[in-house]
């Protein structure tokens, strides 16, 4: 032992960090059971973390009724969305209410299909008297859909929920 601490004197003297400790140079054991606690928590908790990251990233599933709004400037009106979700595709049927050219209290009913990819859904229906309507969605939250539409001359919003 006297070897060692000799060797650890000279190496205090010189500014070197002295290796030849009796604890091989790690510390307390205290510092060695924390760090050996650390390392072994970390281990067991990578699969819990990939679990997560699993889920954050598992695909949305769209199949339900959404319900929600549809406007144009300061103009807003009810809008329900039925879909089936397979895959990428979308299908369903679209209800809006308050549109112009359907009546004061007609509500427009129009078979809608569309795609989804991560967040972004497109959908397609056709608009008595204005042709196809095209709406981009983003899926802001499991249970929010928000975008803008229109048949192409005329830009509408959306703001949906899921309904439960």
């Amino acid at each position: 032992m006297m070897i060692g601490l000799e060797a650890c004197t000279m190496a205090r003297a010189s500014k070197v960090p002295c290796a030849t400790r009796p604890d091989g140079g790690a510390g307390t054991p205290r510092r060695a059971t924390a760090l050996l606690a650390l390392t072994a928590a970390m281990l067991l908790g990578l699969p819990a973390v990939a679990s997560l990251t699993a889920r954050a990233q598992e695909p949305a599933i769209l199949t339900g009724t959404w319900v929600g709004t549809w406007w144009i400037g300061k103009y807003e009106e009810p809008v329900e969305l039925e879909l089936t979700h397979a895959k990428t595709t979308l299908v369903g049927r679209v209800t809006l209410w308050g549109h112009p050219g359907a009546g004061p209290a007609a509500p427009i009913r129009a078979p809608v299909t569309g795609t989804i990819d991560g967040d972004r859904v497109q959908l397609t229906w056709v608009m008595p008297e204005q042709g196809q309507f095209r709406a981009e969605l983003t899926l802001v939250s499991r249970t929010t859909l928000l975008g803008l539409g229109g048949p192409g001359h005329i830009t509408t919003g959306f703001e949906l929920r899921r309904s439960e």
